[in-house]
């Protein structure tokens, strides 16, 4: 008798896969929805049945593919521009694991402040205490109060992602980050940048610390001049010894 034939070696693999997902969006958002749906926010962790808090959630395109990331999960969305709610609204209808609230985020006693936009759905769209260090003045033709939330009030999330852009920092320093293992960021310039860094817990270490230059596209949809030799991109924190979260398998 021969000897045995070894049984195959089975090992596990990872596909990545795209599927069809129906969103109303405004013709200019087309771009940066389609670059949230390819994987913006991917930080190669996974999950179930996680509390996800989505700040600066424009149209919906986040809370969607994070309903699919991370499977069962809750996702508290906030998005103030009553016409990007709108879509929002849309978006999400009748998706009970995601809950919409038409505010924003950030510090301070006021109840409402002013929000400034170019359109319904504006992605770019923010208060407008820091819309001006983005663009020249004039560009943001909407201009509106908003309700405005505390986040110190809120519940600790397993996930936080802020877009808001250039409130950032300010957010974060108020949140209960105490349950939190993920936090995604996008920052304006280095000034949020570094003052993220500063406001995040030492038990969470960088997943990634993206910057891209604004000189390319300066002179374009109004970006103040003085942005040149500035940078913007985004940041991804994870904490330490995180149990809530486990690393992707290897690409196949």
């Amino acid at each position: 008798m021969g000897p045995e034939t070894p049984e195959p070696i089975m090992t596990s693999q990872r596909f990545t896969c795209r599927i069809p997902m129906d969103l109303d969006c405004p013709a200019p958002m087309r771009d940066p929805v389609a670059y949230v749906l390819d994987g913006e926010y991917e930080s190669h962790y996974d999950g179930e049945g996680l509390t996800i808090l989505d700040i600066g959630a424009n149209i919906g395109s986040f809370a969607r593919w994070a309903e699919l990331r991370w499977p069962g999960s809750t996702i508290h969305c906030y998005e103030p521009n009553p016409g990007t709610f709108e879509f929002l609204k849309r978006n999400t209808e009748g998706r009970t694991g995601i809950h919409i609230n038409k505010a924003a985020l950030f510090p301070g006693a006021k109840p409402q402040e002013t929000y400034v936009s170019r359109f319904a759905g504006d992605g770019e769209g923010g208060l407008a205490s820091y819309a001006g260090d983005t663009f020249l003045d004039g560009v943001m033709g909407e201009s509106f109060q908003v309700d405005v939330v505390d986040p110190a009030t809120l519940a600790s999330a397993d996930i936080v992602k802020i877009d808001i852009e250039g409130g950032e920092a300010e957010v974060l320093a108020h949140l209960d980050l105490s349950k939190t293992s993920l936090v995604l960021l996008e920052f304006q310039n280095g000034r949020n940048r570094e003052r993220i860094r500063e406001v995040m817990p030492a038990d969470f270490e960088v997943l990634r610390d993206e910057a891209c230059e604004w000189e390319p596209i300066l002179g374009y949809k109004g970006y103040r001049p003085d942005l040149a030799g500035d940078v913007y991109g985004r940041m991804f924190y994870l904490r330490r010894g995180t149990t809530r979260l486990r690393p992707s398998l290897p690409a196949a």
